[in-house]
Order: structure tokens, then C-alpha cells, then sequence
């Protein structure tokens, strides 16, 4: 892809996501955006149709990632050695932690965190071939991963200790003996 798309979208992608802690996504203007992104209108209806159409395509661009990470996650590997993936975990929030600390304000926070974790361990869970009727014990450790990870970054942003984060997590999932 050309890289004036990619900048343009980047900073289209940038301000909605800006804009959506200060204000609910119904509010949110094509010209504040714009404005934000320091780009014309007519450069922004070049690259979405509405206004809905850019939210969406901001939230699907953020899915898409979350899908692309939990490919890699294989829930055996994180039972013998759950670092790896506490790790990506808070890598991926910690890329983001600015603008975490700024939306754990906003109107939409609730709803889009349950959308980012649902989806994460949605992901995980098609991935490693999880049905709920044979894996509820390996699913709910996904769940209490993935939302320890999230919740804890989010709600003790300020006093935030990675190491000991993970470390709490790792013990945790190591403790679990899904055999019993």
C-alpha cells in the first residue's frame, strides 16, 4: 500500500480514536476529524463514505489485530509456560497505555474494553479448536488471562508494575492443574 495512504489513514485512525475519549462516537464529526488528522474533507471522503463507515473500519483495523496476535497463542503453551503469553498480552496493552489511561475516561470505555477482551479470547479460543462443552476449564483460564491482564493495566494504570503483574499472572496459570 502507498505510504500517503497509510500515513493519511494512520492519522485519520489516530484522531477518531483521540476523539472517542472525549466524546461519544455519535458526536464525532467528519470536520473534527479532519481537523485532528490535519487533512481536507475531500481527502477523508477519498478514504470512507461516512462517518459511521471510518468508526467502524477504525474498530474492525483494531479486531483485526487482535485476531493476527491470538493466532500465535497456543493454550498448551501458555498452561507450561504462560510468560510468553502474559507477555503479549502487556505488550500489546502497554503499545497502547497512553491512550488506555486517556479512555479508561471516556463514555464508550465499558463497552469497547468487553468488545477487545471478548474478541481476544474469541480469537484464542477458535484458534486452539475450544468448544465450551470440552474446554470450559481451558477457556476460563483464557478469560481470567486475557481480562487480568487488561482490567489490571487499566484500573492500576498510575501504580502499574509490569513485573509483578506478570508475575501474579504466571503463577496463577502455572498453579492450574486442568486435570482434576
Amino acid at each position: 500500500m502507498d505510504r500517503r495512504i497509510v500515513r493519511t489513514r494512520t492519522a485519520i485512525f489516530n484522531a477518531v480514536l483521540d476523539l472517542l475519549v472525549e466524546k461519544d462516537a455519535s458526536k464525532i464529526t467528519v470536520l473534527e476529524v479532519c481537523q485532528r488528522a490535519d487533512i481536507n474533507k475531500s481527502t477523508f471522503y477519498l478514504h470512507y463514505n461516512s462517518m459511521g463507515d471510518c468508526i467502524q473500519r477504525c474498530f474492525q483495523a483494531v479486531l483485526n489485530g487482535i485476531a493476527e496476535i491470538s493466532k500465535h497463542i497456543i493454550f498448551d503453551d501458555i498452561i507450561r509456560n504462560p510468560q510468553p503469553f502474559v507477555d503479549k498480552c502487556l505488550d500489546e496493552i502497554e503499545k497502547n497505555l497512553d491512550f488506555i489511561v486517556r479512555f479508561k475516561n471516556s463514555e464508550i470505555c465499558g463497552k469497547a474494553s468487553k468488545v477487545y477482551k471478548d474478541n481476544l479470547v474469541a480469537s484464542i479460543v477458535k484458534n486452539n479448536g475450544f468448544t465450551t462443552e470440552n474446554n470450559y476449564i481451558e477457556i476460563a483460564l483464557v478469560n481470567f488471562a486475557v481480562s487480568g491482564c487488561y482490567d489490571t493495566v487499566l484500573n492500576m494504570s498510575q501504580i502499574y508494575n509490569r513485573e509483578e503483574l506478570k508475575r501474579a499472572l504466571c503463577a496463577v496459570l502455572k498453579s492450574r492443574n486442568i486435570n482434576n
